[in-house]
């Protein structure tokens, strides 16, 4: 008998209603069920963000105000919601079913900084200025994004992917007397130096894609593989009607950054101005890395079917009258359990054709016995059910019709008839004596 686990605190799961239908001489009887939303979630911090500076203008109320802060930090992040879905007959499909728009990614790297002052009067008009123009800059990339989640096995938005640039960058400019210090005197030209100029400015690209995710369950032995199953097949538990399932996700990430310096050199001299951009890539980041998210429970309950007797023998019975047998379907499980009774011999006829019992629930099943030839009879009767451990079980019948020598022949000619009953295996037979 299978035994019922009862657990406190967890997700409780919400209930779907079971689709039977015609599996070429039976029925098959399938089921779903969804847990409550569950979040996993991921963060990849590379630098702890810091923030420091005046924060708002200082000192407060004076003439003369500045304001300068910086930041920085490198993080990339990936929250993920939805829904475990156990599908069954048989084993249990386990997937999950993301929250729309449940998905959200973010990365956000770099450093910012700003330098400013202001004149209030009656110094000024309050116009914040900058202090100077290379203490005011954005090193930033940053990019967030919403989605379904549980969409990236094999889905056509498939990957998620996180993507910034910085454009033009100014770091310097001058000319090579500027920075070597010295002219350089050429005849008849001049000063070389101060007619060569340097333009220093910087461009970057940060991507990141996030793909080929799965499902994996923590056991070592039951996993999913990249990018190929959208569920995991897990055997139903023999024993009990809760499943509890510890599952976390997992997510590849490719990482790729690169700098551009482009140093543009202006020689300028009478009657002639030459500029030659140069381009000086700068490859930062080139990896990848597998993101595992934290672990999340979901829990699903089964219905559980649950005969004591399996097999009746009918008492001896003259063809075209009947005999009748009652016995007990229960469900032990913590599922509403629904199904269908089929028998495969017309000389038993099975009442009711289906079934529905909340937990804890028990029904009564009629079977007639109604022969109408002579000689032994077998039947079996079917029961199809969304019991993920036994969709499929069966009672044995047995019977006998002749017109002479059954009980009701023998009671008419005034024999007392004799027969035993033996208890076997929690199944009871009545065996006639001839």
């Amino acid at each position: 008998m299978k035994k019922i686990i009862l657990t406190v605190g967890l997700l409780t799961p919400l209930l779907l209603g079971a689709v039977i239908v015609e599996d070429g001489d039976g029925f098959k009887v399938y089921d779903e069920q969804k847990s409550e939303e569950i979040t996993f979630f991921h963060e990849d911090v590379l630098l702890e963000e810091f923030n420091v500076g005046t924060g708002d203008w200082v000192p407060g109320g004076s003439p003369f105000q500045i304001k300068i802060n910086l930041w920085g930090g490198a993080k990339s992040e990936m929250e993920l919601k939805g829904k475990g879905v156990a599908q069954w007959p048989e084993s249990v499909k386990l997937s999950y079913e993301g929250t729309e728009d449940g998905g959200h990614a973010l990365m956000n790297y770099g450093i910012e900084m700003e330098a400013l002052y202001k004149l209030e009067w009656p110094l000024g008009d309050g116009t914040p200025q900058e202090i100077s123009e290379y203490l005011n800059f954005d090193l930033r990339f940053f990019d967030e994004k919403n989605f379904t989640p549980f969409l990236l096995d094999g889905n056509d938005e498939n990957p998620v992917s996180l993507e910034d640039s910085i454009q033009s960058f100014h770091l310097w400019d001058g000319t090579l007397q500027d920075i070597i210090g010295v002219p350089i005197s050429i005849p008849i030209i001049g000063n070389i130096a101060s007619m060569i100029h340097l333009s220093f400015d910087l461009d970057g690209i940060m991507y990141i894609e996030m793909f080929g995710s799965r499902i994996a369950l923590d056991e070592k032995a039951q996993r999913s593989i990249f990018s190929d199953n959208q569920y995991l097949v897990i055997e139903p538990p023999l024993v009990g009607t809760t499943l509890i399932i510890e599952a976390h996700y997992e997510s590849l990430v490719y990482y790729e950054t690169d700098l551009i310096l482009t140093v543009t050199l202006t020689i300028k001299i009478p009657l002639f101005e030459l500029e030659f951009p140069i381009p000086i890539p700068i490859p930062l980041v080139r990896e990848d890395e597998t993101w595992i998210f934290n672990s999340q429970t979901v829990q699903f309950e089964f219905p559980a079917i649950f005969i004591e007797r399996r097999a009746h023998q009918f008492l001896d019975t003259v063809p075209g009258d009947e005999d009748y047998w009652e016995f007990n379907v229960e469900n032990i499980g913590t599922r509403l359990l629904e199904g269908r009774i089929v028998s495969d011999d017309p000389n038993f006829i099975v009442l009711p054709e289906e079934f529905l019992l909340e937990p804890g629930q028990i029904s009564a099943v009629t079977v007639f016995f109604k022969p109408y030839e002579e000689g032994a009879k077998k039947g079996i009767v079917k029961f199809y059910s969304n019991d993920p451990v036994e969709p499929f079980t069966t009672v044995a019948l047995f019977g006998y019709s002749s017109e002479s020598g059954t009980f009701y022949s023998k009671v008419k000619e005034g024999d007392e008839p004799r027969y035993e009953v033996r208890e076997s295996g929690g199944c009871s037979l009545s065996v006639m004596d001839e």
